[in-house]
């Protein structure tokens, strides 16, 4: 699957059919921003949507997948069979036999789809990441870059692949200070997580990779459940006792550094301390941190 072809096809299809983005959001309960990184390439659509995206498209399963139109009436049939293997009636002497076929063939298409998406993300990132994963900086370091306008692209790209994911992240930069804004509740983060330490690893870690790779970044604000957590790049240095950040663009000075010290508990808690936590009010919560696309 290549995603820049799957989103051309989503795009197209949306517009034969004279349907904005904010359109086929509606009709999917999703965001128009996510509509937006699927025909730009930046994400697949999740698997929940993707038998109701192609009836409302009125395109083939086989053929989103694929990026492209190919005649493949069987595989369309048994990949629409697998997503909704668990709404079928089933005959109740056969029910067993079928559940276990649709399953098998469930984790084969779930698979095959996570690595060919892997491979892409691979040739656009230098590495695939995952969440639960502590990153090495060597990840990043080709894509060291700046704040200004004409960057912003590589930017997202860069804050897209950083750990501690949701469905809705956005950000938003002025002068020297990057903000993230992860729009997720308290309880959903409970849910997803239930560790408070790899929270605040993924924090640590975010931004020891954003102040390392965005070199004119002097602070950095996260907004996560209720709070905000504001950090500044001379707080780090100090606590880390180097000069500049460059210095943590070679991979064996990052591993020595940071990629040993990510996974000590006592690290993480020393350096989370060094947040400045606010609650943000409910106004500020409804803020909408970068602009539709």
């Amino acid at each position: 699957m290549d995603p820049m072809k799957t989103g051309m096809i989503i795009s197209d299809a949306r517009k034969k059919l004279k349907m904005t983005q904010k359109d086929l959001a509606d009709k999917l309960f999703v965001s128009d921003k996510a509509v937006s990184k699927w025909e730009r390439g930046l994400c697949f659509p999740d698997i929940s949507v993707l038998i109701p995206l192609t009836e409302t498209l009125n395109i083939s399963l086989y053929d989103l997948l694929r990026g492209e139109k190919v005649n493949k009436e069987e595989v369309e049939e048994t990949l629409k069979n697998t997503i909704n293997y668990s709404n079928n009636e089933l005959n109740r002497k056969k029910k067993k036999y079928i559940i276990i076929s649709s399953i098998s063939i469930f984790i084969i298409v779930v698979i095959g789809m996570i690595t060919i998406f892997s491979i892409n993300n691979d040739r656009q990132l230098s590495g695939i990441i995952d969440r639960d994963e502590i990153h090495s900086i060597n990840y990043y370091s080709d894509y060291k870059t700046t704040i200004s306008d004409e960057n912003q692209e590589k930017l997202e790209l860069i804050i897209l692949k950083l750990p501690l994911k949701w469905k809705e992240r956005t950000f938003r930069t002025k002068a020297n200070e990057i903000e993230i804004d992860y729009d997720v509740t308290y309880k959903e983060v409970v849910k997803a997580y239930n560790d408070k330490i790899y929270v605040n690893r993924a924090m640590i870690n975010n931004v020891l990779v954003i102040f390392t790779t965005v070199s004119d970044t002097d602070t950095i604000k996260i907004r996560f459940t209720d709070n905000s957590y504001t950090i500044s790049k001379e707080t780090l240095l100090n606590e880390l006792v180097i000069s500049s950040f460059d210095e943590l663009l070679d991979e064996d000075v990052w591993k020595e550094k940071i990629s040993k010290k990510l996974v000590n508990d006592e690290f993480i808690t020393k350096n989370f301390n060094l947040f400045k936590i606010k609650k943000v009010s409910a106004s500020d919560l409804e803020q909408d941190l970068t602009p539709d696309r």
